[in-house]
């Protein structure tokens, strides 16, 4: 079993940003109540074991180590109550999950919290259709008009809908393969520091863009191993078959002159240059749409 997402609760990665205001919250309790349904009826109850003696063990289990974790992590005694029956064996704590969910007066980012850790726990299980549930998801949420997207086991903000649709979805899928793990956890490394408001946004996703560089040039042949920087594997880039052009060469060293190398290196006495949050959107933006190009193109 999983022990939950693989970056700090939802609550706590944007302890800076409301992501859930006044305005959303009608949005959201339409998503809760979807939500407790569909973990209940759809996961949970599918835990259910034939055999009376185990039968409810597998979604006490992920319910209540659900509960522990996102307590745990939010600091809180308890989130809500899991009743016991009298004869243990017929204890089970589905409608208790449930009734949390869609709980209205329970904080959103509360909840977000314990369904990103349930959702985790469930994970093993229905490992082989975790896509349809993941798109299942992802359905509830485009219908309650909520800008958050649910990918990798996390709950991840969406600042616009094409741009998450062109770009950040096929950048994704582009960068599942092992060939790509660094360029992934670069990346990963950058969205979560922009939205925690992290100093290392641009800088992780620029580490991204150099590691799929370097990877493509080694994969065709071009690297000759005296290269000092990330401008000679963009020259190997578009001198090797014209694999880019001229100008795209030159915009991709731009961008590692003027936003990666003056935050990759020591200030000095200067003060340390840093992007604003506009600023380090765009550098992951640029990045994402960079990458996806280079490796459709390999």
């Amino acid at each position: 079993m999983l022990t939950g997402p693989p970056f700090a609760a939802f609550a706590n990665r944007y302890s800076q940003r409301s992501l859930i205001d006044s305005a959303n919250r009608e949005k959201f309790e339409l998503f809760a109540n979807s939500m407790a349904n569909f973990t209940c009826s759809s996961l949970l109850e599918n835990l259910v074991s034939g055999y009376d003696a185990v039968r409810f063990d597998a979604v006490n289990e992920a319910v209540s180590g659900a509960h522990r974790l996102a307590a745990t992590e939010l600091g809180i005694c308890v989130l809500f109550s899991m009743r016991p029956e009298p004869l243990e064996w017929k204890t089970c704590f589905i409608e208790d999950s449930g009734q949390y969910v869609a709980d209205s007066k329970a904080k959103p980012e509360e909840r977000l919290t314990y369904l990103e850790y349930l959702l985790a726990c469930c994970y093993e299980p229905f490992q082989v259709q975790w896509a349809a549930i993941e798109d299942r998801i992802n359905g509830f949420l485009k219908a309650s008009a909520l800008r958050l997207t649910y990918r990798d086991l996390n709950f991840l903000p969406v600042d616009d809908e094409r741009l998450m649709d062109e770009v950040v979805q096929p950048f994704w899928t582009l960068v599942a393969g092992k060939e790509w793990i660094n360029v992934r956890q670069d990346m990963e490394g950058a969205v979560q520091q922009r939205d925690t408001g992290g100093p290392n946004a641009a800088l992780l996703a620029s580490r991204a863009l150099e590691s799929t560089i370097k990877i493509i040039s080694d994969r065709r042949g071009w690297t000759h191993r005296k290269e000092r920087g990330a401008a000679n594997y963009i020259d190997n880039l578009a001198s090797g078959g014209r694999f880019i052009d001229a100008w795209e060469g030159n915009l991709l060293k731009r961008f590692f002159a003027e936003v990666r190398n003056p935050e990759a290196h020591g200030a000095g006495s200067f003060p340390q240059p840093t992007l604003n949050e506009h600023q380090n959107i765009w550098a992951i933006e640029f990045c994402m749409i960079s990458i996806k190009s280079l490796i459709r193109r390999s």
